[in-house]
């Protein structure tokens, strides 16, 4: 297992490794953390039929067939606008010394607001883009808001991809059946994530954090952001693996790594505490002069 943590390590210092973090990396969060209590959440301030009760894509349906989209947009809001506090695994991965990619796959901003302080205070520059539901937005995929902080996605050092829409502010969420099936599960997969994401994935893994794939949401949103990529790709999940979960991980090509969150994270930053400073001092030195020009040719 050590083995598996070094190698998770090893390639997050190098870029290679995308952090994919999902709604359980949080202990103790404000807002509903999964699909399931999203749902009872709902349900709990828009009853629904007894049917649809812990199910999200029956519950959010039920809500914009009685009342309207915006009534559905107008809860989601109110069950994200808590801010939560960091987990150890976000602070450690805006501390990396190179982080061209990463995914959160929740409605929570808590990696964004740790990636924009790190920007503010002078460290790597942030840009995002997130999902749009087909509904609230006919014609378009996905944003890539600029300003406030953030840079153009072609030119930021870190690009930040919210699959599920943006975070506690969001006019769009991708929540609903048609949401995720026109958004994730078209025809042509590959083309389901923005350009720039699909770019920067490539050659690289992932390491998926406070994922659950229980539910048919979830594995068609991570099967679309992981098509195309070239692995390996690993999985610290929040509990021993179901019958389904483990059938998608072995599909996928998904190694679990069989810890605790919580262990492996303070494995990982004890790995990484070992390291960071002497590829943070590498990386400061001026390149021989052939390579910088190679380097230079290379940059997007």
């Amino acid at each position: 297992m050590q083995r598996l943590v070094d190698v998770v390590a090893a390639r997050l210092l190098e870029g290679s490794l995308v952090p994919y973090l999902g709604p359980r990396l949080h202990r103790s969060p404000p807002f509903p953390a999964g699909p399931g209590e999203l749902a009872a959440w709902i349900d709990a301030r828009h009853p629904v039929p007894a049917a649809a009760r812990g199910r999200l894509w029956p519950t959010a349906r039920h809500v914009e067939a009685t009342t309207h989209r915006r009534t559905l947009v107008k809860l989601l809001r109110e069950a994200f606008a808590p801010r939560a506090d960091p987990e150890p695994l976000h602070l450690l991965l805006a501390g990396l010394p190179i982080l061209p990619l990463a995914v959160t796959a929740w409605h929570d901003g808590t990696l964004l607001d740790v990636l924009g302080d790190a920007a503010r205070a002078g460290g790597r520059s942030v840009a995002v883009v997130h999902g749009l539901s087909p509904v609230d937005r006919p014609g378009e995929r996905w944003a890539a808001p600029a300003g406030d902080g953030l840079a153009p996605a072609e030119q930021a050092e870190t690009l930040l991809y919210q699959p599920l829409g943006p975070g506690p502010s969001a006019a769009s969420y991708l929540v609903s059946e048609a949401d995720l099936a026109e958004s994730f599960a078209g025809p042509e997969p590959q083309r389901a994530v923005p350009p720039e994401v699909a770019r920067r994935r490539d050659g690289c893994g992932f390491l998926f954090a406070g994922c659950r794939f229980t539910e048919l949401p979830e594995r068609l949103v991570a099967r679309a952001v992981v098509e195309g990529s070239s692995g390996p790709h690993f999985a610290v999940l929040p509990a021993e693996p179901t019958v389904d979960e483990a059938r998608f991980l072995a599909a996928e090509g998904i190694t679990p790594v069989e810890l605790p969150q919580e262990r492996f994270v303070a494995e990982l930053s004890r790995w990484l505490a070992r390291t960071t400073f002497p590829v943070r001092q590498a990386a400061a030195k001026p390149a021989p002069e052939g390579e910088a020009a190679e380097a230079g040719a290379a940059a997007p």
